[in-house]
This record gives C-alpha cells, structure tokens and sequence, in this order.
C-alpha cells in the first residue's frame, strides 16, 4: 500500500509541475500571497503586516489564503483543488509568505525572482519539530520528509533570537543565509494597550457573563497526535474554584470551553488563543510555543506537565524544559492553582528566558511590524536585522 501511495503522489507531483509551468507564463503582478494551513479564518500576523502596508501606503496588491487541511477524504480532496488557486497566485506574486510547511511552494519549481518568507505561527520553539524528529513518534518519516520537499524553497526564515535561529535551521534543514532574526508581527500585538482594550472590550462584548469580579485563568495545552483526553481536562474543570475564578481552555485544534460558576457556558471559536492572552490574568500551558507569546505579556505562567515523560520520549525539546521554562512546573494541577492562589510568579526566570529565546527589546522598536514590512519590501534593511 505504501509503495502505491508512493507512485500515485510522484504522479500527482508531475501533473502539478506541469500545469504549474503554463501558470508560470503568467506575467508576475506587483503582488504579495499569503498562504496558511494553520486556519480557515483570519490570521494574526497577516493581518498585521496587511494593516502595516496600508499604513505606509504601499501600493501592492495582497490576497490572503487560509486553508485548513481536514482529516476525512473530503476536506484532503477540497484543498487538493484550493492548490491550484494557490499555484495561479503564486506564479503571479512577487513575494508568498507562509506561516508554515505548503505543499505548493516546496514541491514546484518557482520563478528565479519569487521571494518566499516563512514566519512561521510561533515566535520560538521549544518542542522538536520538522527535520529535527525524523522518523521519530510524533515526527514524519525520512521517506516522506524527501518526496514532500519538506521546508524546500524558502529565501528568509524569521525567528526571535541568535539561539531560536540554529533550532530553525535544523527543523528547516535550511542554510545560515536564509535565517534573519526579527521577531513576529504579532510582537507588537502583545504589547499594545490598544490591541489589549480592544480585544477586551470585543470579547467581554460577546461574553458579557464572563466581565466580573473574577479573574480569568487560561488554560493553552500543546499540540498532541491524538486528542487531548477528555480526563485529563475534567482535572483542571474540576478542580477550579469558580467563587475566584472563570476558566477559559483554548485547544490547540483551535476550538475553546469556557466555564463560569462551575458551569459550562459556551463553546469559544471566535478569539485566537493569541486574543486570549490579553484576556487572560493567569495561564496554564505545558509544551506550547505559545509560552514565548504568553512571556512577552508579563503574566503568570505555569507549566502543567502531567505527561512529561511520554511526552519527552516522544518528542524531545530544543532547550532545558526543566530548567529554563519561565513559571512553575508540575504534574499536579492542585499545586498550580495554590501557586496561583498565591500569586506566584517567577519574573527572573521570564526576564532571563526572554532574553535568551526572544529578546522582544533587540530591536528597541516600538513597530517591529513596520520593520518586517520594510524588509519584506526591500525598502530597507534596519541595522538591527541579524543576518550572516
């Protein structure tokens, strides 16, 4: 079965590279592409960097394309003909920027002039990820990493710092001219008190039970081959105090709960789990990227780790997990929420941690999205951007 699962993709493979060649024909368009897999909604740092370039009124035409991937024959037969629009703008595009793995641009051949930016959807990482945990666990085989072209075709890869560079380059298996050390739009998303009130005031809007005297706690686990277990979730909804606090889980499929009074309120999928930092008094994750986002907000983290071990075995991490991460670690989910009772919060651990794996004042900008756009542009190349 393998074997012709093999030659049905080679083949599949040939009748793209030879639509995509009379595509190429096309005149390019003073264009920018952006293509996702991680969402069929709106995408953050998109958005940003879209808004930016109306800010500076840069006359280029954007056209965002957001597609998911599904699981069933369906949704894979779906996005197999959502390709083909990909491959028509990106054959007409000056620049494609993704924030992840697309089948398109590291399986074709593209023109010599077309600049692909990966952002990537995380500032850092700290779990193994791409060519990193080949034929591991959780990781793709080396056969299929080689006949996918996994991470081939990218001109930059942004990342946060010196030290998240290198475990960039080994996931891409890219080369040192293609990393630039940046940060993410979504950097300045985070800090703003404008983008703070307004996420607020546009989730309390739409959940006007949950703007109370409580504080809210946040709960954003990893990523996982199968579905979080419904157990291990009943642990921390059971165990909240409703009287002090609301709880709001974001999964990582991107679909959320929220609990108030010890009840279940409402299913949540209007607000990224991004959207949910700025909601957020305390978070909760385990493995996530998403701590370097939550870092950057200056709020208590804490780390439940039940499966640390499994989890290890089957993944591994780019740094000391045990050490470094900036928060409380525990497999018992009680003893996070005394620390949380008790306000406990590690704030050199964060300070040192960021400054080490995303170093947000590197820039000493106030619009790190302003400097992603300049350099995406080629109007100019700030001092600060650490390339080799």
């Amino acid at each position: 079965m393998e074997k012709i699962n093999y030659i049905i993709i080679k083949i599949w493979k040939l009748i793209n590279s030879f639509i995509y060649a009379f595509l190429k024909i096309l005149k390019t368009r003073n264009k920018i592409t952006f293509i996702s897999r991680q969402t069929n909604g709106e995408n953050l740092d998109f958005n940003l960097i879209i808004k930016e370039l109306k800010r500076q009124n840069i006359d280029i035409e954007t056209v965002v394309l957001n597609k998911k991937i599904g699981k069933n024959l369906k949704s894979v037969i779906s996005y197999m003909f959502h390709m083909y629009k990909q491959m028509y703008h990106i054959a007409t595009s000056k620049t494609v920027i993704l924030d992840g793995y697309c089948i398109a641009i590291s399986n074709l051949k593209h023109k010599k002039d077309l600049k692909v930016v990966q952002i990537w959807h995380a500032l850092g990482a700290l779990k193994k990820f791409g060519y990193s945990i080949l034929d591991q666990e959780e990781g793709r085989s080396t056969k299929i990493a080689k006949l996918m072209n996994m991470h081939k075709n990218y001109t930059y890869i942004l990342t946060s710092s010196q030290i998240t560079k290198e475990f960039f380059k080994e996931a891409f298996n890219a080369k040192e001219e293609q990393m630039v050390v940046l940060g993410l739009p979504r950097i300045d998303f985070l800090k703003s008190e404008y983008y703070n009130n307004l996420t607020q005031n546009r989730f309390f809007k739409k959940y006007p039970n949950m703007n109370n005297s409580k504080k809210n706690i946040l709960y954003v686990p990893t990523k996982r081959n199968t579905n979080i277990n419904k157990k291990d979730l009943n642990k921390i909804i059971y165990s909240i105090n409703y009287e002090k606090y609301n709880l709001i889980i974001k999964l990582h499929n991107g679909s959320g709960l929220l609990y108030i009074d010890n009840k279940f309120y409402s299913k949540e999928k209007d607000f990224l789990g991004l959207e949910l930092l700025h909601i957020a008094d305390y978070i909760i994750t385990d493995y996530s990227a998403i701590t370097y986002e939550a870092a950057i907000t200056g709020k208590p983290i804490y780390f439940y780790a039940y499966d640390y071990e499994e989890y290890v075995g089957n993944r591994g991490f780019y740094i000391d997990y045990n050490t470094e991460m900036p928060g409380p670690i525990s497999n018992d989910i009680n003893e996070i929420l005394k620390l949380i009772d008790n306000n406990v919060m590690f704030n050199d651990k964060t300070k040192a941690f960021l400054d080490k794996y995303c170093p947000v004042d590197l820039t000493g900008l106030e619009n790190v999205t302003e400097e992603i756009v300049n350099f995406i542009i080629n109007k100019e190349k700030p001092a600060y951007v650490q390339r080799v």
